[in-house]
């Protein structure tokens, strides 16, 4: 039932006679497709999305692609949002985001035998992707619409990771990806994906 919920909104949304609000679907689409388990804060403050309209390069020539953030959890030291994105051609929709699976196995020693994650990091591995519907800590740029990411494994913020996204009239295009998986103290991220900028 939810899926034919959310394909009808995005037909509405695509309907340029049904969708003159494009604010008013932008709220109605996320209401149906993020409860509020995933994004508490929305859920109880229903706080105002943010909508940015940005100009893309397309297949020949410039597209507009509007995107809208909703805020969704707000923790000690991370903050969570959802985007939905917009152009004419396919509507209104959820974003995703492609992010790296990482498999990280830590130097066992005497001194970090009974928590292994304090220790070196021994190998840090892609395992493969997942799309995630959420970012956590975003910096959005007001000129390209590309999104960064500083995400904080723990309050210290030594152990932490960022991506790079870069925005597209497809979407968005993850472009690199690091990561400090040492609780260390020490903020020394390495880089686990670098795909460089789009040609």
């Amino acid at each position: 039932m939810r899926i034919q919920a959310i394909a009808l909104l995005a037909i509405l949304a695509a309907t340029p006679s049904l969708a003159d609000d494009l604010d008013a679907q932008a709220i109605h689409m996320f209401e149906a497709v993020y409860g509020s388990e995933q994004c508490p804060y929305y859920a109880q403050e229903k706080p105002s999305p943010t909508r940015r309209e940005f100009q893309v390069e397309g297949y020949s020539e410039a597209v507009t692609v509007t995107t809208v953030e909703f805020d969704c959890a707000l923790g000690a030291y991370n903050e969570v949002q959802a985007f939905l994105i917009h152009t004419e051609m396919d509507g209104l929709r959820p974003a995703s985001f492609a992010t790296p699976v990482l498999d990280i196995a830590y130097v066992e020693t005497a001194e970090n035998r009974d928590d292994p994650a304090v220790g070196p990091v021994e190998s840090l591995d892609i395992v493969g992707y997942k799309a995630a519907a959420t970012l956590i800590n975003p910096s959005i740029d007001d000129a390209t619409g590309q999104i960064v990411t500083e995400e904080r494994w723990r309050g210290l913020g030594d152990a932490n990771s960022s991506g790079v996204w870069d925005l597209t009239a497809d979407g968005y295009v993850l472009r690199s990806y690091e990561v400090d998986a040492t609780y260390d103290g020490e903020v020394d991220r390495v880089t686990v994906l670098d795909l460089g900028q789009e040609g």
